[in-house]
């Protein structure tokens, strides 16, 4: 199983506050069957954000730690970028610095509470560069999920998307969790992420989110998310998406009906 998106590595953000926290969130991804993780903290002012060095630095701590556990993970650096026009300066054509494992492709996130009219242009500036987006828990952004024709209309433009572990399991609440299993229902996501920040609020383990995708979608699509498409983006190869023409709402009242027959 692979990890997309995690705050592991200790002081940069929000995330692990110490080497303690690191280190028990790095044993519970291993422990619930992950054995690829990518170490993503947030980059969100272009002036005060942690350099290309540093999380490379928080890396080569992690994977010491893992090795001093005898852990069989692998550990990436990456990023989490907040849509910010300024932070596009940190991005220099044929750079791939701040990009997941190396790839060229960049975890982005939107405001908490905006959609930027900027944002079609953020994502070819982004491309012009040579970078393939990847945004960041669509399914948490109540303004776009009011109109998940735009992600649609980005996808189609090649923008993927990576979706939070959590979301499926209700962590963020039900409506988040209804939102996720449309758009899991539609197959507009691509990966599936813990968004790591803690050990007790959320962690590492998706043991959980694997057990419910599966029933969302069946082993072969939970397959696909959990293991050969984030295999394919470490590899840095390209996808071709099969979309759906149109988003499909879930009818909750006939969804009741049919679980109240099969469970």
């Amino acid at each position: 199983m692979y990890d997309l998106h995690s705050h592991i590595i200790y002081g940069v953000d929000d995330g692990s506050p110490d080497p303690e926290t690191s280190r028990e969130l790095l044993k519970m991804a291993a422990g619930c069957g992950t054995g690829h993780i990518v170490a993503t903290p947030h980059v969100i002012e272009l002036n005060n954000c942690p350099s290309w060095e540093r999380i490379n630095e928080g890396v080569a701590q992690l994977k010491t730690m893992a090795a001093e556990e005898k852990l069989d993970l692998a550990i990436y650096p990456g990023a989490e970028i907040e849509m910010n026009w300024d932070i596009l300066e940190l991005f220099k054509e044929g750079s791939r610095d701040y990009c997941l494992a190396g790839s060229h492709y960049l975890l982005v996130e939107l405001p908490a509470m905006s959609i930027p009219d900027y944002t079609e242009d953020f994502w070819y500036e982004l491309q012009l560069k040579g970078i393939c987006p990847v945004l960041a828990h669509p399914e948490r952004h109540q303004r776009l999920m009011e109109q998940p024709e735009r992600l649609l209309k980005w996808m189609r433009s090649g923008v993927l998307t990576q979706m939070n572990g959590g979301s499926i399991t209700g962590r963020f609440g039900e409506h988040v969790k209804q939102k996720a299993e449309m758009l899991l229902k539609n197959d507009v996501i691509c990966f599936i992420g813990s968004d790591a920040h803690r050990v007790k609020i959320r962690n590492t383990d998706l043991t959980h989110a694997r057990e419910r995708l599966v029933e969302l979608v069946g082993p072969e699509k939970a397959k696909l998310l959990l293991e050969i498409n984030p295999q394919r983006l470490l590899a840095d190869e390209e996808f071709s998406l099969k979309l759906p023409g149109t988003i499909r709402k879930i009818d909750k009242k006939k969804q009741s009906f049919w679980s109240k027959l099969f469970g």
